[in-house]
């Protein structure tokens, strides 16, 4: 009995993070995404406080993009920005994490002024890369995905994908 138990909280373990992967996907393209990513993100119970944090906190920034109120958009993405930190003090070694963090930068409009890690952790990420391929394959193809087509890269850090 206690094995079944164990199986079903690790699938329902990895059906959340999973599901909390594909709305982050989606975040920008849709609010309901975003609703959805805070719902998994504050009802989860087998991710980690960490990277619960780092979810809801993603979805909370680009909350403010579906906002009308400047003000609101503002405090939005400040709120959010408080939360990012949070989980990044919390584990600073997560490359999920720290990808996060690496995406919501690189699409903040600079005159919000959170912008200045993504130098660092684009070398984080780029350095334990590969230690993710063999243990999580879906976070690899996620990453890769994302500096494929929305970074510009260089020859050396193509390489590293695509070994």
């Amino acid at each position: 009995m206690k094995f079944i138990v164990i199986i079903i909280l690790f699938l329902s373990s990895s059906n959340d993070l999973k599901l909390m992967r594909s709305e982050f996907n989606q975040i920008n393209k849709s609010e309901e995404a975003v609703v959805k990513l805070k719902k998994i993100s504050t009802t989860t119970k087998e991710v980690s406080d960490a990277l619960k944090l780092a979810y809801y906190a993603a979805a909370e920034m680009t909350s403010a993009k579906y906002k009308l109120n400047p003000a609101s958009k503002i405090n939005a993405f400040n709120s959010g920005k408080k939360i990012l930190e949070t989980a990044i003090a919390k584990d600073a070694n997560n490359i999920e994490i720290r990808y996060i963090r690496f995406t919501i930068q690189s699409n903040a409009p600079s005159i919000l002024g959170y912008n200045k890690n993504t130098t660092d952790d684009k070398n984080f990420i780029f350095k334990n890369l590969q230690g993710i391929k063999k243990t999580d394959i879906e976070l690899f193809a996620n990453i890769s995905a994302y500096f494929l087509t929305q970074v510009k890269l260089t020859e050396q850090e193509k390489k590293i994908i695509n070994d």
